[in-house]
């Protein structure tokens, strides 16, 4: 049964933004949260769906514009479920995110003693790394190259990717073309490209390999490409039967995939996580080491140390640097990185959502960690029966951070620094870091 005055036209005026940047507005003891609106702005909304107190709605009408509002650059914005902030003013997306951030801090009682400028970045063309996904509907005849739209699972198509950096290979009407001319399209399922320091890589998922006929038509099209290519570029496959990806183009050997931090090559494969903002994660990672500033004989964590975005820079000044990842491929990159460039680094494999992961590690005079939306509640009772001098925290999500904070600053824990860094332009998602100080109660 529909709620009544489902599929109404309603009047608002938006008051502020929810933590995912959709206008917020208010009539009665409802609240109406209004996807595409601005701070200040009368709209006019479809009503869509009602959850308790709140009704979910779509943008009808704008009636009165916000002086934040601007033209999305991007065709394909609206439909395209990638982007969510490009109607609003960059400079604008930085204080909605900075306020965020605040308020989330406000909600859990963490003060700040200082609140560093934000890490911009430049809005357009910053992003190394996307997962595009891959389908063909047989009944239509079409292949579908894209993101999901917002809201729904399924794939719009888009020609080029306005965050993405201007290259001939990330034409994905290109793409289409090519995917549409394959015996096995149907098995392809994702498309990942990674823009490396040395070379622009492409990593296609597949259900089961590919005919030879298919192999030779991507290879005629990375061939056709590389012509105008100011790097090299790579081809590679991965099955979802076998882990480890398979490269397909070009033939013979390449050196390995590498991203540069703190004057480190650090080496990648194709399905390696890395900060998809190359400017900004050098940025964040001179950040960190400049507030955590290690001496030449601490012990350092790294928790959550993903293939050593952060643990080789602080190897390189510090007497040992303890890594601990749950991904065993993980730590065994890291292991032969940290041997590689001659660096006192121990990596260890722990299950970081588990408590009690942490205790036969060695007493850290400080510890860095960077977890994921979940944030890292298992991992504070053992910061905090350590009490731990320093603590630097990375996090991607602001309420899980606060979350984390308060048992900290509860415990003792002084937040001495925080400052937001936008690694993700024209969408709502945001990155923190902050710097604690034990104490004592």
């Amino acid at each position: 049964m529909k709620p009544a005055g489902q599929g109404r036209l309603v009047s608002l005026t938006i008051d502020n933004l929810n933590s995912e940047g959709q206008g917020v507005a208010r009539l009665g003891r409802d609240v109406y949260f209004v996807p595409g609106a601005l701070v200040g702005e009368q709209v006019s909304a479809r009503l869509i769906q009602r959850s308790k107190k709140i009704w979910h709605t779509r943008l009808v009408e704008i009636l009165s514009a916000s002086s934040d509002r601007q033209e999305p650059e991007c065709p394909h914005y609206q439909k395209c479920g990638g982007c969510d902030l490009q109607h609003m003013h960059y400079d604008a997306q930085v204080e909605m995110k900075q306020a965020r951030i605040a308020r989330e801090f406000q909600r859990q009682k963490v003060d700040v003693a200082e609140w560093s400028p934000a890490l911009t970045s430049q809005p357009w063309g910053y992003r190394r790394k996307a997962r595009l996904g891959v389908r063909h509907s047989k009944e239509q005849g079409q292949t579908y190259v894209g993101f999901r739209e917002g809201a729904s699972k399924h794939l719009t198509n888009i020609d080029h990717c306005k965050v993405l950096p201007e290259h001939p290979a990330l034409s994905w009407a290109d793409w289409r073309e090519v995917l549409s001319g394959l015996h096995g399209v149907s098995v392809i399922t994702q498309i990942e490209p990674v823009w490396a320091d040395n070379a622009l890589s492409f990593l296609i998922r597949v259900l089961k390999p590919l005919s030879d006929s298919d192999l030779n038509a991507l290879s005629q099209a990375f061939e056709r490409w590389s012509q105008d290519s100011p790097l090299p570029l790579e081809l590679w496959c991965r099955s979802e039967k076998h882990g480890a990806p398979e490269r397909l183009w070009p033939a013979t050997d390449t050196a390995p995939l590498h991203h540069e931090v703190d004057g480190l090559k650090l080496r990648i494969q194709p399905d390696d996580f890395i900060q998809v903002n190359r400017a900004v994660n050098q940025a964040m990672v001179a950040q960190a080491l400049a507030w955590l500033d290690v001496g030449e004989q601490e012990c350092v964590w790294d928790l959550f140390a993903g293939h050593g975005n952060f643990s080789m820079p602080l190897a390189q000044r510090c007497s040992a640097v303890v890594a601990v990842e749950g991904q065993q491929g993980m730590v065994d990159s890291l292991a032969a990185q940290s041997e590689k460039l001659a660096l006192p680094l121990q990596a260890k494999c722990a299950d970081l959502a588990t408590a009690g992961a942490l205790s036969e590690l060695p007493e850290p005079d400080a510890v860095l960690l960077d977890p994921p939306r979940a944030g890292a509640a298992a991992v504070m009772p053992e910061l905090i029966q350590r009490r731990v001098s320093r603590v630097l925290y990375v996090s991607c999500d602001p309420a899980t951070l606060a979350r984390d904070l308060n048992q900290l600053v509860s415990a003792g824990y002084e937040v001495i620094n925080a400052g937001m860094m936008d690694m993700f332009p024209q969408t709502h998602h945001v990155e923190t870091m902050v710097l604690l100080r034990y104490r004592g109660k």
